[in-house]
């Protein structure tokens, strides 16, 4: 039941993760990701505090884990899933 944005940015997520060879990235990495895949879609790409907002949204449903700290667009974005699981679910819609 996730919006649009916020199943582009799951996907952005695991995008980043397979990227980079980790198992976490920073916010920042993830919103460049973000950016290209809405531009990939055909929609127009959030702005960082929209960004910041969806992913503080998926860390709320406790979908990601988020670094506690201040550090916004720097803080480090966990799943709290598994990566086959997420995009399992991504695909079921």
């Amino acid at each position: 039941c996730a919006s649009t944005q916020e199943q582009l940015f799951l996907r952005a997520v695991i995008a980043s993760f397979w990227r980079l060879g980790l198992e976490d990235a920073s916010f920042q990495q993830v919103f460049v990701q973000h950016q290209a895949l809405c531009r990939v879609e055909g929609l127009q790409p959030v702005s960082v505090s929209e960004g910041l907002a969806v992913c503080h949204r998926l860390g709320a449903c406790r979908l990601l884990l988020l670094e506690p700290s201040r550090l916004g667009v720097l803080q480090r974005v966990r799943l709290n899933v598994s990566q086959d699981d997420m995009l399992f679910a991504l695909k079921a819609d």
